[in-house]
């Protein structure tokens, strides 16, 4: 053969093989727990991870292949990286619990570009002690005379939609979305930097989208969950998904800032990955082991917030107590409203805008609104009703005529000032009625002064309190160190107490002190959340959607009820003004009441009851030891729905089970024996309707 005639050969060969870059690759297999990996021998990247139930999770040829990936700006050329799919002579070492994949140097995402040294990577995947997941671990090494500025481990390219485009869900403690739908480019022109395809969610606290540090991303029929194992202020993680247009693949960035020094090392810690059948509540619970292990609440949660159905917010007044129109409500009506709050299920009633805000002393109410002693009467008058009064703090701050206490000046138009006929509403240039400057949390006079507010506060039959802006930190002392002396007051005055807040920056923090949230915002998928921390319970604030309300409900979230007069302020209405939302919040208390105990002690796995998904059902279930409750809600029309169920992943499931279905007036039809797998016809249901169905062991 003429050496022009061999040259063909081999280009037929490449075109064979489906061109440069498509090379079929020489691979090596490992399974961990079930999980099968397949890695490209050459570079050490990731190729393809198969799992039984969902099947196949990731899939990638060499040129989209991920494992680690470390950014190396050059002055000359800024978007450098070096890349584990760009390496070459991965030695790859496998034993019977782990496989380890050692990198001499990571490859350069462009050729011509002057290094100067090696950036090595050496990554362990090994099996957990729980036999169901993979630990993911990376060691940085940089050997060159430049700092890497930033790290991406893990870095999952080529992740499949298992369930389809709509329904393989990015499931967090924060959200739930669908990425491989909601990040396609659109037809329409946009910027490239700034497209659909990229989004960025972080974990931390209640400000940040992910919440906690866990996620998962699959369908009913399984996925994957994902988390590190770090507590309290250690990293965060932020997370980056990226929808690849061609292929349809979605890449995980699990994103570290921060220099690695020349001739440092830095490691990633652990991550562990959990493979699972059925839906994301199988995923999820190492993590609420993890949880478990961690949080340590301070204070149980009283009783009437553990079991009610919400809390009553009320809005006094628009802090301008010169004018005569001013006043919303003031402290006579408290008890009438709290008797209103008792009757729909909710046992707590916050309330706001009672005094000047901004001032460390809690200082005399408003005179608008009444006197002090009628304050008192009314919190008295409301314990007899059956509903706790919190008064709503906002001391985090200093108002100009108590900044001097602390050596502060009051920047102009800084703050929270807000009115109906200011134009805009909030922080007009002109206004700087309720102009304030931060003192807080780690100012010791300042949480003396606070400390002592709150004492004589619950000394006049007030021990409760709703804090504005839980501003966790680490400097000392801590916003934990002023609770703890609120709260051990607090519980001597009254047992029962409560302390909620607006949780802001670490949930791992604030699950230990909070009982429930006050944080703005509707209706959002928090169920992960619920299912993974024992507290605080998550409010939902409700004005008048009857949807939002039996959502919140169906998930155990904290129901924040504070209808609205037409125009007028937050909280300014009588809950009998919403006929429907009425309605509707006695219904949720009544079917709470009547399966307290799921509530309460259960497990909630939302719709991982379903075997596939069903149109215009909305299912969310909890799970105790030897029974189950899904509740069932008909988003659609009026009509009857259908959906397939399995009981065998949640409780011992024997060959048959004993079914009660209850109406949503409570009405429950005899019980009936059922299989621990089928399908489920309810009844007619009109739109927003619901029903209740128990399945127990036999």
């Amino acid at each position: 053969m003429t050496a022009v005639m061999a040259l063909r050969a081999l280009a037929a060969a490449v075109l064979i093989l489906g061109g440069l870059g498509r090379v079929r690759a020489a691979t090596v297999s490992a399974s961990l727990n079930g999980l099968k990996i397949t890695f490209d021998q050459a570079s050490g990247a990731i190729l393809r991870l198969e799992y039984p139930g969902p099947g196949v999770l990731l899939e990638a040829d060499l040129g989209e292949a991920g494992l680690v990936d470390v950014a190396y700006p050059l002055p000359e050329f800024e978007p450098l990286r070096l890349t584990a799919r760009g390496s070459s002579g991965a030695q790859i070492e496998q034993m019977p619990d782990r496989v380890t994949v050692r990198i001499a140097a990571l490859g350069a995402t462009r050729p011509g570009f002057a290094i100067g040294g090696q950036v090595a990577a050496e990554i362990t995947l090994r099996t957990s002690a729980d036999a169901r997941s993979v630990i993911l671990s990376c060691e940085i090494t940089n050997g060159t005379q430049r700092p890497i500025p930033q790290v991406i481990f893990p870095d999952l390219r080529g992740l499949v939609d298992v369930a389809g485009p709509d329904q393989t869900i990015l499931k967090t403690c924060g959200f739930g979305s669908a990425p491989f739908r909601e990040l396609a480019v659109p037809e329409t022109d946009v910027w490239y930097a700034v497209d659909n395809s990229t989004v960025e969610h972080k974990s931390g606290g209640m400000f940040h989208s992910m919440w906690a540090r866990w996620m998962d991303l699959g369908g009913l029929k399984g996925g994957f969950s994902l988390f590190p194992r770090r507590w309290g202020w250690d990293p965060h993680t932020t997370t980056v998904l990226q929808l690849r247009q061609a292929p349809k693949r979605l890449r995980l960035l699990c994103v570290h800032p921060g220099a690695i020094a020349p001739g440092a090392k830095w490691s990633s810690g652990e991550w562990v990955l959990t493979p699972h059948r059925s839906g994301w509540a199988k995923g999820i619970e190492p993590f609420r082991a993890w949880v478990q292990a961690h949080a340590r609440r301070q204070y149980s949660m009283p009783r009437h917030i553990r079991e009610a159905l919400g809390y009553r917010t009320v809005w006094m007044c628009q802090n301008q107590p010169a004018d005569p129109t001013d006043a919303v409500w003031r402290f006579t009506d408290l008890p009438e409203l709290a008797r209103e709050a008792r009757d729909h299920g909710l046992t707590e009633m916050v309330m706001w805008a009672w005094h000047r805000a901004f001032d460390a002393s809690l200082p005399s109410p408003f005179p608008h609104l009444g006197t002090e002693q009628d304050l008192r009467e009314a919190a008295r008058r409301c314990k007899e009703a059956g509903v706790n009064l919190a008064p709503f703090i906002s001391v985090l701050q200093a108002n100009p005529q108590t900044a001097d206490r602390y050596g502060l000046k009051v920047p102009n138009n800084n703050g929270w000032t807000y009115h109906t006929e200011m134009i805009p509403r909030w922080n007009p240039p002109y206004a700087t009625g309720m102009s304030c400057v931060q003192v807080g949390p780690a100012n010791a006079k300042w949480q003396d002064e606070v400390a002592d507010a709150c004492r004589r506060w619950a000394d006049k039959g007030l021990p409760s309190v709703s804090w504005d802006q839980y501003w966790s930190a680490q400097d000392k002392p801590t916003m934990q160190d002023l609770t703890r002396r609120i709260r051990d007051y607090a519980r001597k005055v009254d047992p029962q107490s409560s302390f909620s807040g607006e949780s802001l920056w670490n949930v791992e923090v604030d699950c230990e002190w909070l009982d429930y949230t006050w944080n703005w915002g509707a209706y959002a998928d928090r169920q992960a959340f619920v299912n993974a921390f024992p507290a605080p319970r998550p409010n939902v604030n409700i004005n008048r959607s009857e949807a939002d309300a039996r959502f919140a409900f169906m998930d155990n979230l904290m129901l924040n009820v504070w209808p609205s007069k037409p125009d007028n302020i937050n909280g300014s209405a009588r809950i009998a003004d919403a006929p429907g939302l009425s309605r509707t919040l006695k219904t949720c208390a009544a079917l709470r009441q009547q399966f307290l105990s799921y509530f309460t002690n259960g497990v909630l796995i939302g719709n991982c009851l379903l075997t596939d998904a069903a149109p215009d059902v909305r299912l969310s279930a909890y799970v105790l030891p030897d029974r189950l409750l899904a509740i069932v809600l008909n988003q659609g029309a009026e009509g009857v729905r259908t959906f397939r169920y399995d009981l065998a992943p949640w409780i011992p499931a024997p060959s048959a089970v004993r079914m009660r279905r209850t109406g949503e007036d409570g009405k429950s039809a005899p019980a009936r024996a059922a299989s621990a797998a089928g399908t489920i016809t309810t009844p007619k249901l009109k739109h927003l309707e619901m029903a209740v169905y128990e399945f127990t062991a036999k």
